[in-house]
């Protein structure tokens, strides 16, 4: 009897960190992780604490003297909204009993097997959509949503290569701003008619941390230190790699092209940035591999990220803005979760998606390297108040309508 109890024991333990190193690698906040993983150890009737960081997780499991640690190795994994959903159906399958925990673990550890299977030339039409969509948000013209398109299929391009080329890997982020950079300038010289930094900052937008450093001043915000420094000093590493990596394209160009102004031109038309976050959406799903089934949801989620914002506008400005739009998407993902048993996650991190301060951090840094002291601090500052906004409406949100669960 003992004997039958220690190997269940042992059965729910692997399942646990099964689980745990697959959240982790689908992109779960630390803050997310810990609590998910504490509601799983009070189904099992278990006693233990979950520790996350950004690349591994502690997990202590065992009752007193018996009590085991572990350390869990994980990967910085992109966003997974396809895995955070099928691992929360797997919970929901053993919670009513409907598999068992043998059937539970194999599918947990064979649930990467199970992604969204998306052609990598999709992967790369979602960059370059992508691209496009920002630009006409931004309020970019016809060309230069078409460049922004081409620019953003490059950076697909390149993401999509280094995830096979090791050495690539490392070097992804500057390589790519650095050759974006160098064809904005380019298209420039031969059209004369774009916004070369607001092509180059479109077709490079998929590679801003914006939702990056959201979550870390979330983590900082709710206690989680460690993970939330890490996680903030990792994204803010990136935006110094793109914008070396851009000024050092935008230096090759304008050394072989000339030093030009950038062209502005008349903004799209409005029907068509509607139908741009319709496209975007799509895009979205593609890149954070969602199920076909949960499409739906993402569009809604951005539907109410932009009409949101700009209805705040008529009352409020920054970063108040995205104060009140956070806590609409968080109410909204929350209220998701609670009526269809999923992951609020699904509707809150695309929604976020459009708020997150990325682009203007990433300014901020461009205006630094072009000398531009205080536009780029400025652009720093305004970056870091809309980022702790966001942070405080998900956690408003929280308040008026609380999760269900914590993915």
């Amino acid at each position: 009897m003992v004997s039958e109890r220690r190997k269940t024991r042992q059965k729910q333990a692997t399942i646990l960190l099964s689980i745990c190193k697959a959240i982790a690698e689908a992109g779960t906040p630390s803050h997310r992780l810990e609590g998910y993983m504490q509601i799983i150890l009070d189904k099992f009737n278990l006693d233990g604490q979950f520790v996350a960081f950004p690349t591994a997780v502690i997990a202590s499991i065992g009752e007193g003297e018996a009590q085991r640690t572990y350390m869990i190795k994980t990967k910085v994994g992109q966003i997974n909204l396809g895995t955070l959903q099928r691992i929360n159906g797997v919970i929901n399958d053993l919670d009513n009993n409907v598999i068992n925990i043998d059937t539970a673990l194999e599918t947990i550890r064979h649930i990467k097997d199970q992604e969204s299977k998306y052609p990598g030339w999709l992967i790369i039409l979602a960059f370059g959509i992508v691209g496009a969509g920002f630009s006409t948000l931004f309020g970019g013209g016809w060309l230069d949503v078409t460049a922004s398109f081409c620019l953003g299929l490059v950076t697909g391009t390149f993401s999509r290569t280094a995830e096979k080329v090791f050495h690539l890997s490392h070097v992804v982020v500057p390589f790519s701003a650095t050759v974006v950079g160098f064809l904005a300038i380019m298209i420039h010289h031969y059209t004369s008619g774009i916004n070369y930094v607001l092509v180059a900052l479109s077709g490079l937008i998929v590679l801003i941390p914006g939702l990056g450093i959201t979550i870390a001043m979330r983590e900082l915000s709710t206690d989680h230190l460690v993970s939330g420094s890490g996680r903030l000093a990792g994204a803010v590493t990136v935006l110094f790699l793109l914008s070396f990596g851009l000024a050092l394209g935008y230096l090759i160009g304008h050394r072989l092209f000339g030093d030009e102004a950038f062209t502005l031109s008349p903004p799209t038309p409005e029907w068509f940035r509607y139908l741009a976050i319709v496209i975007t959406s799509l895009a979205f799903a593609v890149i954070f591999k969602a199920r076909l089934a949960d499409i739906f949801w993402i569009f809604l989620s951005i539907v109410l990220a932009y009409t949101g914002s700009q209805a705040f506008k008529l009352w409020l400005d920054q970063p108040f803005i995205s104060l009140a739009t956070a806590v609409l998407i968080a109410t909204a993902g929350n209220i998701y979760s609670r009526i269809t048993d999923n992951p609020a996650s699904l509707m809150q991190i695309p929604g976020i998606i459009l708020l997150v301060p990325g682009s203007m951090g990433f300014n901020s840094l461009t205006a630094m390297y072009s000398q531009d002291t205080i536009s780029g601090v400025q652009a720093a500052f305004s970056a870091a108040l809309v980022a702790v906004a966001i942070s405080v409406g998900l956690l408003v949100g929280n308040l008026f309508v609380p999760p269900k669960k914590d993915l």
